[in-house]
Parts: C-alpha cells; sequence; structure tokens
C-alpha cells in the first residue's frame, strides 16, 4: 500500500474534526504545550493509500527559513518538525503556515494602497500603488510561505509534494465581525478591508507563489471550488472563526487529494 501525508497546524483541524474526530477533546493540546508533533492515521477511504497527518504548532518549527542566493538556511526545530513526516511517503500535501495572508490583509488599515487588477478593479476612495510595488509587497508577505515549502523539497526530494493554500478571503463582512476570534478589538478600531481587496491581494500572492513553487517542482492547487461564493470569497457556512475552513471546506479538500492520488502513475 502507497502512503500520503498531510502536514499542517491550525487549517488542518477541518480535516482531523472531519476524518478522526474532535479537535477539541483536548487529545492534540500537547502539540501546543511541548511543540512536539502529533503524527496518525488521516482515514480518507483512499483505496490503495494509507494517509497520515501531522499536526504541529507553527512557532514550533522555529523562524521561517531564509533563502540567500541559492542557499536555503533551515533553522533546526523546522527540520525536526519535518522528520516527523513518514520517511517512506509517496506523496506530501501540505498545509503548513498560511496565516501570512490574514494577518497582513484582514484588518483595514488606511495608509494600505490599492492596485488595478487584471479586470480593472480598484477600490473608490484609495491611494493607487502600481502592480509592480503590490507584487513585491505580496511577494514579501508569501516569502515564508516559499521558505517553508522549499525546505520541504529539500528534505524530501523523491517525494511528490502538493501544496494546499489556505482559503480565500469570507466574503461576509458580518460572519467575520461575528466570528472575530483575536481581531476583534482591532476590527473595532480600522474595520475590515474591504472584501474585493483583500480578494485582489490574496489571488496576486498565490499566483506569484505558485509560480515559485511550480519552479521547483511543487503542485499547488487551488481553493475547493464547492467552497466559494460567485465572487470567490469563502462561503460562510465553510468557515470556521475569520480565517479557517471548517469540515464543509474539509470535505473538498478530501475531494482535492483523492483527485491528485489518482493520477499518481503507479510504482
Amino acid at each position: 500500500m502507497r502512503r500520503f501525508a498531510v502536514i499542517g497546524s491550525s487549517h488542518l483541524f477541518g480535516l482531523i474534526q472531519q476524518y478522526v474526530g474532535p479537535v477539541d477533546s483536548g487529545a492534540y493540546q500537547f502539540v501546543w504545550d511541548t511543540g512536539t508533533p502529533a503524527v496518525a492515521e488521516l482515514p480518507l477511504g483512499i483505496e490503495g493509500w494509507r494517509g497520515d497527518f501531522v499536526l504541529y504548532n507553527t512557532p514550533a518549527g522555529g523562524p521561517p527559513p531564509v533563502l540567500q542566493g541559492d542557499v536555503l538556511f533551515i533553522p533546526p526545530q523546522l527540520t525536526a518538525i519535518l522528520g516527523a513526516i513518514p520517511a517512506d511517503v509517496d506523496v506530501i500535501f501540505s498545509l503548513m503556515r498560511g496565516q501570512e495572508f490574514a494577518i497582513s490583509q484582514l484588518v483595514d488599515d488606511p495608509s494600505h494602497a490599492d492596485f488595478i487588477d487584471d479586470a480593472g478593479g480598484f477600490e473608490p476612495g484609495r491611494r493607487w500603488m502600481s502592480r509592480a510595488d503590490a507584487q513585491a509587497w505580496a511577494g514579501d508577505v508569501a516569502q515564508p510561505l516559499l521558505t517553508t515549502h522549499l525546505a520541504l523539497r529539500q528534505q524530501f526530494r523523491s517525494a511528490r509534494l502538493v501544496h494546499l493554500p489556505a482559503p480565500p478571503p469570507i466574503e461576509d463582512e458580518a460572519y467575520i465581525r461575528a466570528n472575530a476570534e483575536g481581531f476583534g478589538p482591532l476590527f473595532a478600531q480600522h474595520g475590515i478591508k474591504p472584501f474585493a481587496m483583500r480578494q485582489r491581494f490574496y489571488r496576486l500572492m498565490y499566483a506569484g507563489l505558485n509560480r515559485q513553487l511550480a519552479a521547483h517542482g511543487i503542485l499547488s492547487l487551488p481553493p475547493p471550488p464547492g467552497s466559494l461564493t460567485p465572487a470567490g470569497g469563502l462561503r460562510a457556512d465553510h468557515a470556521r472563526g475569520c480565517l479557517h475552513g471548517n469540515t464543509f471546506y474539509a470535505q473538498g479538500l478530501a475531494a482535492q487529494i483523492e483527485e491528485v492520488l489518482a493520477h499518481v502513475p503507479p510504482v
């Protein structure tokens, strides 16, 4: 039987909740208390494949790897985290990190400029910045995602790597306010950035990141289409809190995982 693994932190909760058991049962508290990853079977029921999940606490992986020229400096903490992935896996699906977009874009800031996208969209009343400046900003936000996945590539040279991006921004602002998690005081002070601005940045950031990952043989998948609004945002009924997907979103991820595995050539 061939093997796959799914690694991530809070973006992995939906899959665990749907296919393993309650994430709030206390069974995984040690991951946050000790920094030790939890590794167990992820029973998606895909014929011919055994799945495992690796749940880790992002800060336990240390600072993001640093790319200087062609040299990647990987903190030993992250090397240890990646070492929890079963060594003989054929395919690794990564939900690692992913909070960078939300932290930089969810809370509004009047100083944040907007840019014109391919559809000509622009938020009225905002300062303008060039597409080049926007791409540079998006690249800086995505850099920890890039270098973390390069570390994963370096440690698992023969495995197929698939990046599952963080969910797109939630379109329903009322839902975000009602599920603000730790952002409530910031929303009260600054407000929520308009959906169109968040969506433009999300698409720009992941378009650039996906090209970079592809250059290193890492496939990036789009968000599950059944979890999206007509405008491409995350449906409120498929969200958990204001940053993550819930079990409905996880079912879409599982379908994507199964589709990828169905096209992995036999050994």
